[in-house]
C-alpha cells in the first residue's frame, strides 16, 4: 500500500479548487504544488489515468525551475499513477526521483519514495528488489525518528509471498500496533487485512472472515477502494474463507467483523482480545 489518509470526496473538491486558483494566479510554485497533490488524490480515488496529466505537468514545471524541493514530491506522486497505468515508465522515473531526494537530503520524502518503489517491485513480482526498497524505507523513517507503519505492511506482503508466515505476521502485527498507538487510521485496515490473509493461510477461517469484515467496513468509511496488490490478496483470501466456511458461516463471521469497534478488532487481530 501507498501511504495516505483523507476524506476523498472533500479532498478532491479542494484539490481541484486549489488547482484552479493556482492557474488564475499564474504562479509556477503553486501550480506545481497543487498539481502534484491533485495527482496523488486522483490516484487514491482510483483514477490514476486522470492523475497522470496533473503529475506530468507538475514534474515538467519543477524540472524547468531546477527546484529539487518541488521536483522530488512531484516525481513521487506522479510515480503512483504511472506505476498503475504505464508501469514500463516506472524504472526511469524511480531513478530520477531517488537522485532528486538524495540531492535534497529529504529523508522523510526518501522514505516515502523507497516505500512506493518497493510496492512497484512487489507488483512486478520482484521480491528481492521490493525487500531492499522497503528496508531502506524503514531505515529512512528511523533516521528521522518518525515511525511509519506503511513499509512494515508492505514488507509483510513480501514475506508472505516468500513463504515466511511467521515473519509476515510479525510485520503486520508491528504495523497494527504502531498505527493504532499513533492513531494512524489509514494504515489500520491494511494491517488488519494482512492479518486476515495470514489467518486464512493458517486455516483460522472464522477469524479470517471477521477480520476481513472489519477491514472492509473500516476502509469503506473513507470512500477509498482497496489498492493493488492488496485488492488481489484480499479477494483470494475471501474466496478461500467462503469456500471453507460455506456461504452462511462466512456471512455470519464477516458480518460480525463489520460490527466490531476498533479496540475489539485490534484485539482480535493481535490475538489479545
Amino acid at each position: 500500500m501507498i501511504a495516505r489518509g483523507v476524506d476523498m470526496e472533500r479532498a478532491l473538491r479542494l484539490g481541484e479548487e486549489a488547482m484552479e486558483l493556482a492557474g488564475q494566479l499564474g504562479d509556477d510554485h503553486k501550480l506545481i504544488e497543487a498539481g502534484h497533490v491533485l495527482c496523488c488524490l486522483l490516484y487514491f480515488a482510483g483514477m490514476p489515468e486522470r492523475g497522470i496529466a496533473y503529475g506530468e505537468a507538475a514534474v515538467e514545471r519543477a524540472r524547468r525551475l531546477g527546484d529539487d524541493g518541488l521536483l522530488g514530491p512531484s516525481l513521487v506522486f506522479l510515480l503512483l499513477c504511472i506505476d498503475q497505468v504505464q508501469p514500463d515508465r516506472s524504472e526511469a522515473l524511480i531513478a530520477e526521483a531517488i537522485a532528486c531526494v538524495e540531492r535534497s537530503g529529504d529523508r522523510s520524502l526518501a522514505g516515502g519514495l523507497y516505500n512506493n518503489a518497493g510496492v512497484s517491485s512487489l507488483r512486478k513480482g520482484d521480491l528481492a528488489s521490493a525487500r531492499r526498497f522497503l528496508e531502506r524505507a524503514e531505515e529512512a523513517h528511523r533516521a528521522i525518528e518518525v515511525p511509519n507503519p506503511t513499509p512494515a505492511i508492505n514488507l509483510g506482503w513480501v514475506l508472505r509471498l516468500e513463504g515466511d508466515e511467521a515473519g509476515a505476521a510479525d510485520a503486520f502485527q508491528r504495523a497494527l500496533r504502531q498505527s493504532h498507538r499513533a492513531g494512524d487510521r489509514p494504515d489500520i485496515p491494511y494491517a488488519v487485512l494482512g492479518l486476515a490473509c495470514h489467518a486464512s493461510d493458517t486455516g483460522d477461517w472464522r477469524r479470517a472472515a471477521a477480520l476481513h469484515g472489519f477491514a472492509d467496513a473500516f476502509l469503506g468509511s473513507s470512500g477509498e477502494p482497496w489498492q493493488d496488490p492488496e485488492h488481489t490478496f484480499r479477494q483470494q483470501s475471501l474466496d478461500e474463507a467462503r469456500a471453507h466456511l460455506g456461504d452462511t458461516g462466512f456471512e455470519a463471521e464477516y458480518g460480525r467483523g463489520t460490527r466490531l469497534d476498533l479496540r475489539s478488532a485490534v484485539g482480535l487481530a493481535l490475538g489479545t482480545g
